[in-house]
């Protein structure tokens, strides 16, 4: 018997058991496991939210540019060809500063004089298309955009189309995003909306 107290047990020398250890470890991996689905939910919303402020800027730049010269400014082409040529590069699972330092190149030059800002470097890449309706050049049709033909078969005059495209996991699938001058509305393609 110790001194001036109870009698030890051998109960209160144990550590924790293997069992219970066990379970710390499972609920760690369960906690880590729905940390990780928010984390990535965030990082998507993340993404949209650039685009979203992107695109308005490109609609804001090219409202400015028409307002000067009567016309819109296509930095990727007149046809739907140029809605996959994108700057600042072709999108992959990095960002990218929007100025992407290539002056001299008709495409970078064409960007900086739309005058597009952004608050940091971007993920996603984004290509825009104009012209003047219904000849010469017809307003491309973007197939996952519901009731875009029919919308914009009535063009009759200037016009643009912004394509955003994303590439989050680094695969082929890209995330797809568009937008025109005749709606504010931005459509999102739902086979790959999300990139994953």
């Amino acid at each position: 018997m110790r001194r001036g107290g109870r009698p030890r047990s051998k109960t209160n020398l144990r550590g924790f058991t293997l069992a219970e250890l066990m379970i710390v470890v499972a609920m760690i991996g369960v906690l880590a496991a729905i940390a990780l689905v928010g984390y990535r939910r965030y990082m998507r919303g993340a993404a949209a939210s650039e685009v979203k402020a992107i695109v308005s800027g490109i609609r804001i730049a090219e409202e400015a540019y028409r307002a000067e010269t009567f016309q819109y400014l296509g930095c990727s082409g007149s046809d739907i060809s140029g809605l996959t040529s994108w700057y600042p590069a072709p999108p992959n699972d990095r960002k990218r500063n929007w100025d992407n330092g290539q002056a001299g190149n008709a495409v970078h030059d064409c960007w900086m004089q739309l005058n597009v800002t952004t608050d940091g470097p971007v993920r996603f890449g984004y290509a825009v298309v104009a012209g003047i309706a219904p000849q010469p050049n017809p307003v491309p049709d973007i197939n996952y955009c519901q009731n875009w033909k029919t919308a914009h078969d009535t063009i009759n005059g200037p016009w643009f189309v912004v394509q955003a495209a994303g590439n989050q996991d680094n695969d082929q699938d890209f995330s797809l995003f568009a937008a025109s001058s005749l709606t504010g509305e931005l459509c999102v393609d739902p086979k790959h909306g999300d990139d994953e």
